[in-house]
């Protein structure tokens, strides 16, 4: 079974099936990536009617091309994503919240307020592994991007996967920026779980 979506790039209007809902394909049409979900507001960019064409069931980008081997495909539900500027943390992602912007005084919804979007300098992008053991939730370790492509993080408010797409390869934290994430992070999570998180402790440490 297909529905209708809009390439929010080029507005072509496009046919996807219901199995792609949750993943990223290339337009067929200009090829940049789109993510596949049922949105019926969304409008095309064109006010003239587009074709109709059907987006592949063919290989998710980041298996070929589009995505740097070995960098996160899809934002994972279980993990948790931070967005780190040179001295603090400029988004976060959790599920169920969509990205949310600090604008200094708390987190704001980035679809809702993209203009506190920062749209220059070198970010790194964090993705925080969560696992499961007997006693729930287990932090895991940490993996770092870098993304300075410039107007990358506008993409934070057009789509939650897109970020992914804006990433250079693997990153470094400064100093700096490792404080800013452990001093969240010890907000966010009970001290328990940061004291038996190994490795995070070691990467945010080093």
């Amino acid at each position: 079974m297909t529905f209708q979506i809009f390439c929010k790039f080029c507005g072509s209007k496009l046919n996807a099936r219901e199995e792609l809902i949750g993943q990223t394909r290339n337009c067929p049409k200009c090829s940049r990536p789109i993510f596949i979900q049922r949105e019926e507001e969304t409008t095309p960019i064109s006010v003239s009617e587009p074709s109709i064409t059907e987006i592949p069931v063919g290989p998710k980008i980041g298996e070929v091309g589009g995505l740097v081997e070995g960098l996160p495909k899809r934002l994972e539900y279980r993990n948790r994503y931070f967005v780190v500027g040179a001295d603090r943390m400029v988004a976060v992602w959790e599920p169920g919240k969509s990205w949310q912007i600090n604008v200094g005084n708390g987190f704001v919804s980035a679809k809702k307020n993209p203009n506190a979007i920062p749209d220059q300098g070198t970010f790194a992008l964090v993705e925080l592994v969560i696992g499961s053991s007997e006693n729930g939730n287990r932090l895991e370790t940490l993996k770092i991007f870098k993304v300075s492509v410039r107007g990358a993080l506008t993409s934070l408010y057009r789509d939650e996967g897109e970020i992914l797409h804006k990433v250079d390869g693997p990153g470094q934290l400064t100093k700096n920026q490792k404080n800013v994430l452990m001093s969240y992070l010890q907000r966010q999570f009970m001290h328990e779980a940061l004291a038996e998180a190994a490795e995070i402790r070691r990467v945010l440490s080093d």
